[in-house]
């Protein structure tokens, strides 16, 4: 009984093993992904605090303010940046003037296109079709100056597109309309009991944190990880309206330790990778490296000459200091194999499989995949764009027959 038992648990040992060998031979499930294109962006990922040389702005008077540039412009010393009028409704006809000068500049220019023979009706579409995108494109990314003047834009050369067409529109009234109105305006507006000029030169920047007098660019070498620690911002007067960023030269000083910090010195000019939408890539130029005396805490300063107003605004950004960018063809780490001594991985060529060569030029040991070098040299046996790279599978070999 005992040996029969033993017979039947060998013959059923012998049958899986069996079909486990059929099995694995058989169906080899082979799993496979395109080889793409991508950039990346390697450095030292940092934090830290906007330093400029600002000057702060206050009202000379009580009253309704009226903003004459616009936060971000650049303003001229003793330039008037803000009127101060008595009552509000001033100020709201100030803004209707301002309208009203914008919605004639408009008609005028549309009934000054009078070569209409000279028009191209394909490149008016497209410029049409264009400035309609941007429109689109500005809005979605909440930024609505641009909008509004390509709206401008859009309305003007729709109107030129109506003559261009025959379908003229006669503006005469309703430019008369808008004159009467602005002047009537103009008439009824009181004078400024005061204004709000700059006292220098410089961006404008309708707000103010407190550390205008507590980061100053007298002194670089104060900006040590204690110090940073320590900084506090100071009570803003009710008075003050803004600043003026006086430089186009800002300074970002962010910490990094003391190990990342000896890839840098003085003087090297180096690239800020940001999340910012007008300026993602900044140049800089390292002008300080302070070091703290108690541990590994290290407070580098960049100089940076590439201004906006976003720029003029921010107080704090976070960037990555770019030691390199490197674009190829992106593969899973898996797929990676040596062949004869040969790096490389196999790809899915037709119903057989095939070893091709790769030169890894990114990898870094927390991520799962690497960036291989880009040739498009169509007689080298390469890994090209958009390959199927084998990232699964056993028993693989080139040449190997696959269904």
């Amino acid at each position: 009984m005992q040996n029969k038992v033993i017979r039947i648990s060998l013959i059923v040992f012998l049958a899986v093993f069996l079909f486990h060998q059929l099995y694995s031979s058989l169906y080899n499930p082979i799993k496979s992904e395109s080889a793409q294109f991508v950039s990346v962006t390697d450095g030292v990922k940092a934090n830290g605090i906007i330093i400029r040389s600002e000057k702060l702005i206050e009202r000379p008077a009580d009253g309704v303010m009226h903003f004459c540039v616009d936060a971000g412009s650049r303003v001229a010393k003793n330039g008037v940046v803000a009127d101060i009028y008595s009552n509000s409704e001033d100020s709201v006809k100030v803004n209707k003037i301002e309208t009203l000068k914008q919605k004639i500049e408009n008609i005028e220019r549309i009934e000054g296109y009078n070569d209409i023979a000279a028009v191209d009706i394909d490149l008016l579409n497209q410029k049409i079709s264009s400035s309609f995108s941007e429109i689109l494109f500005a809005s979605s990314r909440g930024d609505y100056l641009p909008a509004y003047e390509n709206s401008n834009e859009l309305l003007a050369m729709l109107n030129r597109k109506t003559m261009v067409t025959g379908e003229s529109y006669d503006f005469t009234a309703e430019l008369n309309n808008l004159r009467n109105e602005l002047s009537s305006l103009q008439n009824s507006l009181g004078s400024p009991i005061s204004s709000v000029k700059a006292e220098s030169s410089g961006f404008f920047v309708p707000n103010a944190d407190g550390y205008e007098n507590v980061l100053t660019t007298d002194d670089f070498s104060v900006y040590t990880p204690e110090f940073i620690d320590t900084i506090k911002s100071e009570n803003v007067s009710g008075n003050t309206v803004g600043k003026i960023v006086s430089d186009y030269t800002w300074y970002f000083a962010a910490e990094i330790n003391d190990e990342q910090s000896l890839k840098y010195k003085i003087g090297d000019r180096v690239h800020l990778h940001t999340s910012l939408k007008n300026n993602p890539d900044l140049s800089v130029v390292v002008v300080a490296i302070n070091k703290s005396l108690e541990n590994d805490r290290v407070i580098i300063i960049f100089s940076c000459q590439e201004m906006n107003e976003d720029l003029a605004a921010m107080r704090t950004l976070s960037v990555s200091v770019v030691d390199g960018v490197y674009e190829g063809l992106k593969v899973k780490k898996s797929a990676l194999r040596v062949v004869d001594g040969e790096r490389g991985v196999f790809v899915v060529s037709g119903m057989e499989l095939k070893f091709v060569k790769v030169t890894v030029i990114y990898s870094k040991e927390e991520l799962d995949y690497a960036i291989c070098e880009k040739t498009d040299n169509p007689n080298s046996q390469v890994l090209r764009l958009y390959d199927k790279v084998v990232v699964k599978g056993k028993n693989l070999y080139d040449g190997k027959i696959i269904n």
